[in-house]
């Protein structure tokens, strides 16, 4: 089964948002889109990997979909809080990102020090955990209704708490970065449909993130955010068209290492040392973390699956809309770390 490259290098450029974001926030004020890209594109690929085995088996093997989800978020989390744990971290900021809850931890006061980015990751365990139970308990005929209902509930809650709960809330909670994450679910449920603005989407997001109005001051900063999600959706339309620029072989590294440079990025840009310094060394820690460890366990989960002695082609998923068949050899391929 082959991948859709372009995915990797839309994520590679998700990466590299999120870490000029974490270097210079005066210099790339809004690329923490890159995480709203990076739930979008989540959302989009594990939806449609939950349909198609729904469609395949008849339900989610959900014991098997939660270990394969922990072998792929734990190690190389637990790896980065036991370097940090032996260098002084408290035991309370590893606590809260071993446990998945950083991002609760973080509106509730607690300052994860360089830990402090497990918040992304702790949103994207509680979709992992609910996701799933949603899809299983769908019937396939009313899929794109049920989550365009919730997507845009999602989409209007977002709204509400900008207004009425704080901006940590809004940043960090899960409930409301499920509005992304539901708009890439209901990408999956849904034909993507082509566009002719899709192209300009990822050179919009690229520079609009420069703008100082979606800096960290002022309401943009917030409804920004829904700017970056239509933005993303257009983005995955177009990355399923697989242009050639997004797969180029940087780009596509960048993606395919994304969760190991994640982890580490932050650990040294934000820590004495000087960038100098701390670019090559993310890069040679989350390459390790990939070729070492992250790319071994995902192989040993492969031999855990159950389904692994079959050898039939999956079946295309049933959402009453024609779907490339590109994407659903990418869905059957599994995806890198935001897929598991």
């Amino acid at each position: 089964m082959t991948r859709i490259r372009a995915f990797d290098g839309l994520r590679g450029l998700a990466l590299l948002m999120v870490v000029g974001y974490h270097i210079d926030k005066s210099v790339v004020p809004a690329g923490y889109w890159g995480v709203i890209v990076f739930f979008v594109l989540a959302g989009y690929l594990i939806t449609r990997m939950l349909c198609t085995e729904v469609d395949r088996n008849g339900r989610v093997d959900l014991g098997f979909f939660y270990l394969k989800r922990v072998l792929r978020l734990s190690p190389a989390l637990v790896v980065v809080c036991l370097v940090l744990l032996t260098v002084g971290i408290g035991r309370s900021p590893a606590g809260a990102a071993i446990g998945y809850f950083a991002n609760y931890a973080r509106i509730g006061g607690l300052d994860l020090g360089l830990l402090t980015h497990t918040w992304f990751v702790a949103v994207m365990a509680h979709f992992y955990l609910l996701w799933p139970l949603v899809i299983g308990v769908t019937p396939a005929r009313h899929r794109v209704r049920t989550v365009a209902v919730l997507a845009l509930a999602a989409v209007a809650w977002r709204a509400i708490a900008i207004v009425a709960l704080s901006p940590g809330w809004v940043y960090n909670a899960t409930d409301t970065n499920a509005a992304a994450l539901l708009a890439g679910c209901y990408l999956g449920v849904a034909r993507p449909l082509t566009s002719r603005f899709a192209g300009w989407s990822i050179p919009g997001l690229l520079g609009l993130m420069f703008l100082p109005v979606f800096g960290e001051e002022g309401a943009a900063f917030l409804w920004g955010g829904f700017v970056a999600l239509a933005l993303g959706v257009l983005a995955i339309q177009h990355a399923v068209t697989r242009p050639a620029w997004l797969e180029t072989p940087v780009l596509v590294w960048l993606g395919t290492t994304s969760y190991g440079l994640y982890l580490w990025h932050y650990v040294f840009v934000r820590s004495e040392i000087s960038l100098w310094a701390a670019i090559p060394l993310t890069i040679v820690m989350g390459a390790a973390s990939w070729y070492l460890l992250e790319k071994p366990v995902l192989r040993w989960s492969v031999r855990l699956d159950p389904r692994t002695a079959r050898s039939e082609p999956a079946a295309p998923i049933r959402t009453g809309h024609s779907v490339p068949a590109s994407a659903n050899r990418q869905v059957a391929s599994g995806g890198r770390w935001s897929t598991g």
